[in-house]
């Protein structure tokens, strides 16, 4: 049986409240920290998901200062340079495990010199899945989730995450290498998130179906897989050939990145863009296109902070 029963959310977006629900559904003691949907009061959420739509009530608390510790705190937040990660302090006892639910890299590694003494485990989202409205989400497609702890020492939290995800019924698998991982996620992030916004507001259906997007697409796509490659991480050109044929048969789908933009809120770009770019930089690697899309998408958040 799992010593882990009780789960603090960090940040109740979609993909935070889909995988907290599953929790919920499973019998874990859930809470969600969530300003925009706190209430006194449990909330009834509404998943309509290609695993099975169910319904619960759940937890939402505007602070993690309202909250009670937990085994596994899930920060689910995005992650972007106003995040405060002095909030997970509140939900902290000496055996919590920390599951990085977010997009970027070198995420762990910083969170480690915060948190020594926790368990640091990082997990990626395979999946398409946003809300509808306040109560309720949509989770469109895929849904897998692949994680692996920081270091070896976290490697055993991550088997007790693993596992107790899998009796979630989520799909998730277990790796060895999170920074392979990391990189993997990154071959879809750094083209569609950022394509979707600086094309002008478009879906991954959008930029596959056009030869002059699926170029760009390809070209960052590239740079990607060199900036990996000058950390010892091997990507080939099947890794991209596969990644496009499993974004063209997705549902339409708006990248988190283009939701953010469209509804005024600071965009993922230093996770997602800057900070791969700054590690090209230590690197000597040389890069066409990534630099551009990145002063893009940095005029593209100015203009977010200005309204």
């Amino acid at each position: 049986m799992n010593v882990l029963k009780s789960v603090a959310v960090i940040g109740a977006g979609a993909v935070g409240t889909f995988y907290g629900a599953k929790l919920h559904q499973l019998g874990c003691m859930v809470q969600f920290q969530s300003r925009s949907s706190a209430n006194e009061k449990p909330v009834r959420v509404k998943i309509q998901s290609i695993w099975g739509d169910f319904s619960c009530s759940l937890n939402y608390f505007a602070e993690t200062s309202q909250m009670k510790q937990a085994d596994v705190i899930l920060v689910a937040a995005k992650f972007v340079p106003s995040f405060d990660w002095d909030c997970l302090r509140k939900v902290l006892h000496p055996k919590s495990i920390i599951v990085i639910l977010q997009n970027g890299i070198n995420i762990e590694e910083k969170l480690r010199k915060m948190y020594p003494s926790n368990a640091i485990v990082g997990a990626l989202a395979f999946t398409c899945i946003h809300r509808k409205n306040s109560n309720k989400i949509h989770h469109i497609d895929y849904g897998l989730i692949k994680l692996s702890g920081l270091a070896k020492q976290d490697q055993y939290a991550a088997q007790l995450v693993f596992e107790l995800f899998s009796a979630a019924k989520i799909q998730v698998v277990q790796e060895k290498n999170l920074r392979k991982l990391r990189w993997e996620k990154l071959l879809w992030n750094i083209p569609f998130n950022s394509l979707s916004v600086v094309l002008g507001n478009v879906s991954t259906t959008d930029m596959i179906g056009s030869p002059y997007s699926l170029k760009l697409v390809k070209e960052l796509m590239s740079e990607t897989v060199q900036i990996a490659k000058s950390e010892g991480i091997s990507m080939t050109r099947k890794n991209i050939t596969d990644m496009i044929e499993r974004t063209r048969k997705m549902q339409p789908y708006k990248t988190s990145m283009l939701l953010d933009f469209e509804a005024g809120r600071e965009m993922e770009v230093e996770a997602i863009i800057g900070e791969p770019l700054r590690i090209a930089k230590s690197k000597k690697v040389k890069l066409n296109v990534l630099p551009v899309i990145y002063d893009m998408l940095k005029f593209k958040n100015s203009l977010t902070a200005d309204n």
